[in-house]
């Protein structure tokens, strides 16, 4: 214990050191913790150290809107490692604090009307001092430019896609341009509009905040431990769930920009020092997995054993498995454990995605655990309209693919149902409606859209963990 409160006084002396006027910082403390606050323009840093049994630090940044864009824990006991984690945070912190005005998005069809429009908005903005800029794009190049953008304003022209852009775009305001703004070009109400809007989104974020803030991150007796990595909207979500039997004790989320296994070993860490009677640790990553390794090669691992690095300082079982696999398993058994089904897996910015297939109540060898790669060697045989990376820019072009894809899928197996995640598709029927080009109706499976993956991951691992 005293060796963790030396390590978290020099690490907040080092936060302090590196300050140097980018961002101000307050400390505090008490007989078990001690924290240092992080505060920009635009978010707040915080990094706690709780003196508990064991030395826990926690690292989160919040934006203006109390929401979390980054949430990391660990056992405090390597001073190095703390510093490197917290230099990933300041980075993200930092990039909050450069974009100092809101930013918000036109679409149009590419007219010079919404160009001029856009300009007249720019124009009274900065007339009012406004933390507001706007930029215009045309409809084939919005979904790849708003990961930094606070709200998209539809042109009226552009009304018959607000629906599909709203479905798609979850996480980001959606305004269409009432027809007689636009027509007169009244900029002035067009930003009183925003400025309501944008008033009302921050009063729930701060409330649902204030709920998530309630959530137990820590727990002890648990003998199953699953860690879960998912990829989706530019993210890597690492979250896990503590169990003991069929209980879950414990559970908490980490949204990290970058996957590192030193994050996943962090989290392993941490639990079981808090429980020491873990007899089982199962991981659940994209990814190819074979014999315990792991080959991700989008993030330059190739071939890793990542059982046995689990294994040198533990007794117990431990276990790997494909995330999408585990979603297609967990799905199977909670929708539809009567019939044979498929799951595909499309994260934002993703052109093939994943698919999984359970059968007989065990998944079925296709192929999946091959990740993206299934899907890729699918695209090098596959007679597209246009090059698949141009058809993943839209929910039209992202609903061609999936159709094509999940063409091939019925006619290789004639799957009775499908179910699939994606945020770029937004309609299952329209994903039937264009199978129907390629396969008589009557030979079409049911097709589901789900808006969740989690749960359906954590009870297809427990499924397998109970088979093992």
């Amino acid at each position: 214990m005293e060796n963790g409160r030396e390590i978290a006084a020099e690490l907040i002396r080092w936060i302090q050191e590196r300050s140097q006027g980018r961002y101000e910082t307050e400390e505090s403390a008490g007989e078990n913790n001690q924290s240092i606050t992080i505060k920009t323009a635009d978010a707040v840093g915080r990094v706690n150290v709780h003196f508990l049994e064991y030395v826990i630090a926690e690292y989160t940044i919040e934006d203006g809107s109390g929401e979390n864009s980054f949430y990391f824990h660990f056992e405090l006991t390597d001073a190095e490692h703390a510093k490197q984690v917290y230099l990933e945070m300041e980075d993200c912190l930092l990039k909050k604090n450069e974009k100092k005005k809101k930013q918000i998005l036109l679409c149009c069809t590419c007219g010079l009307t919404t160009s001029y429009f856009t300009m007249k908005l720019n124009e009274i903005s900065e007339q009012l001092g406004l933390d507001m800029e706007f930029s215009a794009v045309p409809y084939e190049h919005l979904f790849e430019n708003t990961d930094d953008k606070d709200a998209v304003l539809i042109a009226p022209q552009m009304g018959f896609r607000y629906k599909s852009v709203k479905e798609v775009l979850t996480d980001t305001i959606v305004i269409q341009i009432p027809v007689v703004m636009f027509s007169q070009y009244d900029a002035p109400a067009v930003i009183r509009l925003l400025t309501e809007t944008f008033s009302e989104a921050e009063k729930k974020e701060k409330q649902k905040a204030e709920e998530s803030a309630l959530q137990k991150l820590y727990g002890k007796n648990g003998t199953v431990l699953i860690v879960s990595v998912i990829y989706m909207e530019g993210r890597n979500q690492i979250a896990y769930r503590l169990y003991d039997k069929d209980n879950i004790i414990a559970e908490n989320q980490i949204t990290k920009e970058t996957y590192q296994l030193r994050d996943i070993l962090d989290v392993i860490h941490t639990v079981r020092k808090l429980n020491p009677e873990l007899k089982h640790i199962c991981v659940v990553t994209p990814g190819m997995i074979e014999n315990g390794k792991l080959t991700y090669e989008d993030v330059n691992i190739v071939d890793y054993d990542l059982c046995a690095g689990i294994k040198e300082d533990f007794d117990g079982d431990v276990s790997l498995f494909n995330t999408t696999d585990m979603i297609t398993l967990g799905y199977s058994e909670m929708e539809c454990p009567d019939h044979n089904c498929a799951f595909y897996f499309v994260p934002t910015g993703s052109y093939s995605g994943n698919i999984g297939i359970a059968a007989n109540g065990g998944l079925l060898d296709s192929g999946s655990h091959m990740g993206d790669r299934q899907l890729q060697a699918v695209t090098d045989i596959t007679a597209f309209p246009k090059n698949p990376y141009a058809l993943q820019r839209t929910p039209e072009g992202n609903t061609e693919l999936a159709a094509r894809y999940l063409t091939g899928l019925v006619s290789y197996t004639g799957i009775e149902h499908i179910a699939f995640y994606g945020k770029m598709i937004p309609d299952a029927e329209d994903v039937r409606e264009k199978m129907k080009q390629f396969i008589p109706e009557q030979y079409l499976p049911k097709i589901v859209k789900v808006d969740s993956v989690r749960n359906y991951l954590y009870e297809g691992t427990l499924r397998c963990l109970k088979q093992l």
